[in-house]
């Protein structure tokens, strides 16, 4: 068992606990694979396609996480391995992933997918078929509907985005809001507008956009003409970027506050000098002095050579030492056993929220952002 997962059981441990770690520990109660087989998880990810920066940053997290765990004995003794499949976050071919995974009788649970479209896309299979789906990436309100075999790590937007509006509210009145044209963005936009209501916000001006698009200079000058106090993004990090890169090229200065999904190194890297002063909120900060979260940031430099991680790294990361920990803590190595310990209320610990636990609809309801401002090239507390 790894420190860290000692850690982590010791901050919820009981004596019921640890007579359900003596008996997670005989070989006889490994009902996937033998004793000396590794732990396998299968992780469903973007590696190509439009999306596949977020796989890259999947897998940071995701094999720095199983070295440390296999560092320090693994799993019971076992190896933790992590088996990859391809999904390009696409809803079409992510089924195809989960039935193989599903046919793989050494899978004891699947992470990812990247999105909630992707990841939603797969869940009923999962469900159907008693295989955990742990979802870190997929911050819709239904993401866990299906049933009680997926898990959600990402708070929903139903909290996230009112906080936004109200965040966006203390740099100006009026706002222009540019969000996803997708599923994701409209519900995250239905209930950044609730926000709006609750904390004053103006709307003078809203518009869905494609996020693979190019060109959002036509929006930027329509948004413009409505003279907003403050424009807010409902995006990703790379089409924020260039949204962002490109109202300044404008000349529109309007200070612009983001989701906490731009929180990227990549979204300073892509915007340049034009990021400087956009706010966001993020559950994560380098300046946070907790002692696990300098460990880890050190640990990440010394693994991939970024000295910021991103927060798809470190959601990746935290997911992965999730199901660990909820493997120690189960009666028995089974998809049901690893099930029935990842929803028994026990804490999780993590780098992203510290210590946590699941709601009853197996999901993190909520948790503590850090207000952000990008300076001198870098995210730092405002």
């Amino acid at each position: 068992m790894s420190s860290r997962l000692r850690r982590a059981l010791a901050a919820g441990a009981t004596a019921a606990l640890a007579l359900g770690l003596a008996a997670c520990s005989s070989p006889s109660s490994d009902a996937e694979g033998g004793s000396d087989e590794p732990v396998r998880f299968g992780v469903a990810l973007p590696d190509t396609g439009n999306s596949a920066q977020y796989g890259e940053y999947f897998r940071q997290g995701l094999d720095l996480a199983a070295s440390e765990l296999n560092a320090d004995g693994g799993i019971d003794g076992r190896d933790v391995e992590l088996v990859y499949e391809d999904t390009q976050a696409d809803p079409a071919q992510a089924p195809q992933v989960a039935q193989k995974f599903i046919d793989d009788a050494s899978i004891l649970a699947v992470l990812g997918d990247f999105g909630t479209p992707a990841t939603s896309a797969a869940s009923q299979l999962y469900q159907d078929a008693g295989l955990v789906q742990f979802a870190f990436s997929a911050s819709g309100p239904d993401v866990t509907d299906p049933g009680d075999f997926v898990f959600a790590t990402w708070v929903s937007q139903e909290f996230e985005a009112p906080r936004l509006a109200e965040f966006a509210a203390e740099t100006g009145t009026d706002a222009a809001v540019f969000y996803h044209d997708t599923d994701w963005g409209q519900e995250t936009y239905g209930f950044f507008q609730q926000g709006e209501q609750e904390y004053g916000l103006n709307e003078v001006y809203a518009t869905a956009y494609d996020p693979e698009s190019t060109d959002f200079r036509p929006l930027l000058l329509a948004a413009q003409k409505t003279d907003p106090e403050v424009i807010v993004l409902i995006s990703y990090a790379a089409d924020g970027a260039l949204i962002t890169s490109q109202a300044r090229e404008l000349g529109i200065d309007t200070p612009i506050v983001g989701i906490s999904s731009i929180y990227n190194q990549q979204f300073i890297e892509l915007a340049g000098d034009a990021a400087e002063g956009v706010r966001t909120l993020s559950y994560f900060t380098p300046e946070n002095d907790d002692p696990a979260v300098q460990q880890f940031i050190s640990d990440f430099e010394a693994a991939t050579g970024e000295p910021t991680p991103s927060d798809y790294a470190i959601r990746a990361y935290d997911a992965l030492y999730a199901v660990a920990q909820g493997a120690e803590r189960a009666d028995e190595l089974t998809r049901q056993g690893l099930r029935d310990a990842l929803d028994d209320g026990e804490p999780f610990t993590s780098i992203l929220y510290g210590e946590y636990t699941l709601d009853d609809t197996r999901r993190v309801s909520d948790a503590e952002q850090f207000p952000l401002v990008i300076a001198d090239g870098a995210f730092t507390i405002q």
